[in-house]
């Protein structure tokens, strides 16, 4: 099965889960490759080379990895080698004399803090980003057509916005546009639908009302604004 075989069967079962699909199908891949990270590739001279450079790992997968269990050894070793690498440039760099300028002090920080600073982008982020840009693609390529994505697209949340405007940026083609912003449009009116009722059913008047979808329509909204799976 190729990559796009496999991305479209994923995305069409994706959309047919709670939330923005190219979302939901990232994290899981990204989950995927910071487990194979840990168990098989944590000593490849060239990886390491890489998490080096970019100082390690940025906010979000280095809570991902550190959330993975059993992973403390591997995350030592990773640690260890990006504060060696941290360390020696602190230990290596000149100070200035206690009566320095404070132009000739600022010039030397400015050495120091360049010698800190990322020298490349967090691996994993590098992997997320090349698999977004791979379901984009097959989304948009297979959006239409006879056994295309659109209807499942149209009964779905839609995209979140941050992955919505990076397929607006991709789109090429009117027919496959119109689709996706109609599909997107449908599907933001009925977050709004969900909103409203979850709002007018915290009124007083209308608190024993049983609840459904609108439940816990504030964090889906909340969430599809900045992209990721609900917490």
């Amino acid at each position: 099965m190729t990559d796009n075989t496999r991305a479209l069967h994923d995305l069409r079962e994706a959309l047919s889960q709670s939330g923005c699909p190219v979302c939901r199908l990232v994290e899981v891949d990204t989950g995927r490759y910071l487990d194979n990270l840990l168990w098989e590739n944590v000593n490849d001279p060239g990886l390491r080379r890489e998490i080096r450079r970019a100082r390690g790992f940025c906010r979000e997968h280095t809570r991902m990895l550190a959330s993975r269990p059993g992973a403390s050894l591997g995350l030592a070793l990773i640690a260890r080698d990006v504060w060696g690498e941290i360390q020696h440039a602190t230990e290596t760099v000149r100070l200035p004399a206690p009566k320095a300028r404070q132009t000739r002090a600022a010039d030397i920080a400015a050495g120091l803090l360049a010698r800190l600073a990322p020298q490349g982008e967090c691996p994993a982020c590098v992997y997320a980003r090349a698999m977004e840009d791979l379901y984009l693609d097959v989304l948009l390529g297979h959006l239409l057509g006879e056994d295309g994505l659109l209807a499942a697209y149209q009964a779905s949340e839609g995209l979140c916005l941050p992955h919505f405007r990076q397929a607006l940026a991709r789109v090429r083609d009117g027919a496959v546009y119109a689709a996706l912003v109609g599909a997107q449009r449908a599907a933001g009116q009925r977050r709004l639908a969900e909103l409203d009722e979850f709002i007018r059913k915290n009124d007083y008047r209308f608190r024993d009302e049983p609840w459904g979808r609108e439940r816990d329509a504030w964090r889906r909204a909340l969430t599809a604004l900045v992209g990721g799976l609900m917490p």
